[in-house]
């Protein structure tokens, strides 16, 4: 009896040790396991192992930036304050709004033209010989006008008649005399009529421009150009990129309605830009936005997602998504109006 209440009392003994021993390896197990608010997952990136804590932002933002940034160092851009702006460019040609046509007529003889001279100077002076012809008279009308005058001389008639038939001779005598047509007054030269070696012509007309009166002459499709607007003038003189300032004075090829925007747009240079009337590669720059001080991003700095315009703004929890909507969008920036706030720190795509 007294062998088996021991042996009774060792069993217990040993199962009160188990008993112990399991509670506490259950405990220790318990206290190395993982919350079961948290969860551990392979990452995306580099094989990396990234663990997100739920309801902790810091953690999930430095996830996605390690995301982005692979195995390099990230490139950022700040929104900053500035002038927004943006600009056109046109080529324009010298065009000439007061010109005028000059009419040579040869009332007497027959008229050969020879050849123009000095054509590659369309500049011209008063005098300057612009052609060369040759005037043939008819001697049979040309004696009997004679004959006709000096009968009159002789009989000591005047008047009305007599006058007009001395003046006709003399014009004859001219004509057959004259070689050479010449500037009647200085401009520029825009038309002339072609060599024609041999041709019989009865006029020969000349195109001349007032060099007072230039303008720049741009097509305004887009109606970009606007009445008053100044604008930036580059020509290429003698192989020189030289620049000036000009305004548009006129948005219409109607004068009348200067003010109204037409396909055509006319532009005057400044005094001290003149110069580039006689240039070559004539380019017209005009601003067609210019907004002081408004918010600006790179244009680099940006994606679209879901039509949405987004960044993703590095702040002290990290890099997140965020919305933002702009004005206008130049060649190389965003003029922001809503979203963003300057010095803001962005991810460039």
């Amino acid at each position: 009896m007294l062998k088996i209440k021991g042996r009774q009392r060792l069993l217990g003994t040993l199962v009160l040790c188990a008993v112990v021993f399991l509670c506490a390896t259950r405990f220790e197990a318990k206290a190395d396991a993982p919350d079961t608010d948290t969860s551990s997952q392979a990452g995306p990136t580099q094989g990396m192992t990234i663990h997100t804590e739920k309801g902790s932002k810091t953690l999930y933002t430095e996830a996605l930036e390690l995301t982005e940034g692979g195995n390099g160092a990230q490139k950022y851009t700040t929104v900053k304050r500035g002038d927004f702006v943006t600009t056109i460019t046109a080529t324009g040609r010298v065009v000439y709004p007061k010109q005028e046509t000059i009419r040579y007529d040869f009332p007497y003889g027959v008229v050969y033209f020879l050849e123009n001279t000095n054509t590659e100077f369309p500049i011209k002076e008063e005098g300057d010989v612009i052609a060369r012809i040759y005037v043939e008279i008819d001697e049979i009308e040309l004696a009997s006008r004679e004959r006709q005058l000096q009968r009159m001389e002789e009989r000591g008639e005047t008047g009305e008649t007599y006058e007009e038939l001395k003046t006709a001779l003399e014009e004859m005598y001219a004509a057959v005399e004259q070689t050479e047509i010449v500037m009647k007054k200085a401009g520029f030269l825009l038309e002339q009529p072609q060599w024609r070696f041999g041709s019989q012509i009865s006029s020969y007309s000349i195109v001349v421009a007032d060099l007072g009166e230039q303008l720049i002459e741009v097509p305004n499709e887009g109606k970009q150009f606007r009445y008053g607007q100044e604008v930036k003038v580059t020509a290429q003189i003698n192989g020189e990129t030289r620049e000036g300032k000009g305004v548009v004075i006129s948005a219409s090829a109607n004068t009348i309605s200067e003010e109204l925007a037409g396909n055509v747009a006319y532009i005057r240079l400044e005094e001290e830009s003149k110069e580039l009337y006689t240039g070559s590669s004539i380019s017209v720059t005009v601003e067609t936005v210019h907004m002081e001080d408004v918010l600006l991003l790179d244009t680099s700095a940006s994606y679209v997602e879901n039509g949405n315009q987004m960044v993703k703004i590095k702040d002290e929890y990290g890099l997140h998504a965020v919305g933002f909507s702009f004005g206008r969008k130049g060649t190389s920036t965003y003029w922001i109006i809503d979203g963003l706030e300057e010095g803001a720190k962005i991810l460039v795509q």
